[in-house]
């Protein structure tokens, strides 16, 4: 039993490389916030984050059934994507996030998940994919393009604290993408303190620009 998450840059295939790991194996996908809730009118300061709180215990619920759960985007998504832009984008300073998450470990209602990887492709492939993607409407796809380099940077940090962590691939196809992430995945369920984690990335967030 695991919970793995895709991570990457919008378009590289995250999706459709969990559907298809979805077909080859017991699996069971949990969609982003923006696909599995519909947003409020009036949304307060921390109802993106109560999402994120929901999708680890359904992951939680539904790793008792299934021999993978993989989160489709990081429950730990706010403390990156507010990073890679100075924190200037929802009122949310680090400090605020910081002390939400680690209220929400210390109660046990959030986790880490026992393995990210980390998909990415060039510009050109994804804007190409991205043309070509009937299915979904991707809002501020260029200003996300921007972040691409520190997004990477902050995923692969997380191998500073924790060795072998996070897997980066390049995202060629989506059954070689499926194929090897089925042969990485995690054998045993992430162990050590969670909190010291949290410190540790917040700390590097703090000593590190995007």
């Amino acid at each position: 039993m695991s919970i793995i998450c895709l991570e990457g840059a919008s378009a590289v295939g995250k999706t459709t490389t969990a559907i298809e790991i979805a077909r080859k194996t017991n699996t069971y996908i949990i969609p982003e916030v923006n696909l599995l809730y519909e947003r409020p009118k009036k949304e307060t300061k921390t109802w993106y984050l109560e999402r994120q709180v929901e999708r680890w215990q359904i992951a939680q619920e539904k790793s008792k059934e299934y021999d993978t759960v993989i989160l489709d985007g990081d429950l730990f998504q706010p403390l990156s994507y507010n990073w890679c832009f100075d924190f200037n984008l929802f009122n949310q300073s680090l400090d605020f996030l910081y002390e939400f998450y680690l209220r929400e470990i210390g109660a046990g209602r959030i986790g880490f998940p026992d393995k990210y990887f980390y998909l990415h492709t060039n510009q050109e492939n994804l804007r190409d994919r991205k043309e070509n993607d009937r299915t979904r409407k991707r809002g501020n796809f260029e200003k996300h393009l921007k972040i691409i380099e520190p997004h990477q940077r902050y995923y692969m940090a997380l191998n500073l604290f924790s060795p072998g962590y996070v897997k980066e691939m390049e995202a060629k196809s989506i059954d070689e993408n499926a194929n090897v992430i089925i042969g990485h995945l995690p054998s045993s369920t992430l162990s050590g303190d969670l909190e010291k984690l949290l410190d540790n990335i917040v700390s590097w967030l703090r000593e590190n620009k995007a």
